[in-house]
């Protein structure tokens, strides 16, 4: 979604599938507990030009939580997810970097979650990125903001290479490593894992595993676990 396309008029979807959750707490006490967390995501994004694109995220998630011989089930849609990212780019001889802004706006589906977080969530990001034939690089700092519980800020960096790339077939691959913090509610964690990225013409595919390499909060707050993340998508 965030590298193509980059043309005037370019539309494209994705599919993506991420899971995270485990039953250990973050201090290592056992609460029996448990919390996992599954979500499906359809993707879309329209380009008016490579400045400015609208781009769509709706959720469709799965939420198993246990609390001692509690068990409960929760599958729904969660927020939909709506941004503008608008995107100055400068092209050199050897890379080409953008500076980019997005607006964004959530929009819960499930009165669940429209209790929890309001009815209105709405969030901003700024960014830099640039990438050469061999590097590639990224930094995006963002907040959202919600109407009954706290804000959550975060930080994600991808440092990566570009190992392979066939210019007569516009195929090639990606090697990026990965590091994602968020803060919310004197909740901190930091996960950090690699990155493939796979394209074959107007065909991409990402796959990425990060693992909690600093976690802090409340005494009974559960450890996120394993993130796993895959999608496959195709722009025009």
């Amino acid at each position: 979604m965030d590298m193509a396309p980059r043309w005037s008029g370019g539309y494209g979807f994705q599919i993506r599938y991420e899971s995270y959750g485990s039953d250990l707490t973050v201090n290592a006490k056992d609460i029996n507990a448990s919390f996992f967390h599954k979500t499906y995501f359809l993707e879309g994004v329209y380009t008016w030009d490579r400045s400015a694109r609208i781009t769509l995220k709706l959720p469709y998630q799965i939420i198993e939580k246990r609390d001692s011989d509690i068990l409960s089930k929760n599958n729904s849609f969660g927020d939909l997810i709506i941004a503008v990212p608008l995107k100055k780019y400068n092209n050199y001889k050897s890379y080409t970097q953008n500076i980019g802004v997005t607006p964004q706006v959530k929009i819960p589906l499930d009165e669940k979650m429209t209790n929890v977080t309001g009815p209105f969530s709405g969030g901003v990001s700024l960014s830099y990125s640039s990438e050469s034939f061999s590097f590639y690089q990224l930094y995006d700092i963002f907040s959202w903001f919600y109407n009954y519980k706290d804000p959550l800020l975060g930080l994600d960096i991808n440092l990566g290479f570009h190992p392979y790339h066939d210019n007569a077939t516009n195929k090639g691959l990606f090697v990026i490593w990965d590091a994602t913090c968020r803060w919310e509610n004197s909740y901190t964690i930091i996960q950090t894992g690699p990155v493939f990225m796979l394209y074959n013409q107007n065909i991409m595919m990402r796959a990425e595993l990060k693992l909690p390499a600093i976690e802090s909060g409340g005494k009974n707050k559960l450890s996120k676990g394993v993130y796993m993340n895959i999608g496959l998508g195709i722009v025009f």
